[in-house]
């Protein structure tokens, strides 16, 4: 009964591996948590340099913008159409700027409107957001088939 409830599973999770767009998430989600680290890294390191928290977000930003773009572009969502990478670089920073944005206005309805802790908008920079991301890197940064 459990074997035939492992293979149950497995064509379950093949199935959905099929898909496109099944994959392209995967590999999106595993790019994000390594983009995610590094940036922290990053991060942690230039504040244990003394440098403001403020520097050291600006700086650790752009190496997750760099590495993000990098590795979405060439891994992520390898296969898509193919526009100009000045192009394609362009609507990256524009879909990061959207998210960005987006993570100011969760603060600002958590934090501000609502009166809650610091740290009561980060479920939703964790869940909503990357869908949102995920959705505008899909279809208009790298233009999925």
């Amino acid at each position: 009964m459990l074997r035939a409830q492992l293979a149950g599973h497995k064509r379950r999770a093949q199935q959905v591996l099929a898909h496109p767009a099944s994959r392209q998430l995967l590999r999106y989600i595993v790019a994000g948590l390594l983009v995610t680290q590094f940036a922290a890294l990053i991060y942690s390191a230039l504040v244990l340099q003394h440098l403001s928290p403020f520097i050291a977000n600006i700086g650790s930003t752009a190496c997750g913008l760099v590495a993000g773009y990098t590795i979405h572009s060439r891994w992520s969502f390898k296969g898509g159409r193919k526009d100009s990478e000045t192009l394609q670089l362009g609507r990256f920073m524009t879909a990061s700027g959207v998210a960005f944005a987006i993570n100011n206005f969760w603060i600002w309805l958590t934090v501000h409107a609502l009166g809650l802790p610091p740290l009561a908008p980060v479920p939703l920079m964790m869940a909503a957001t990357p869908v949102l991301s995920f959705i505008l890197n899909r279809y208009w940064v790298f233009r999925a088939h």
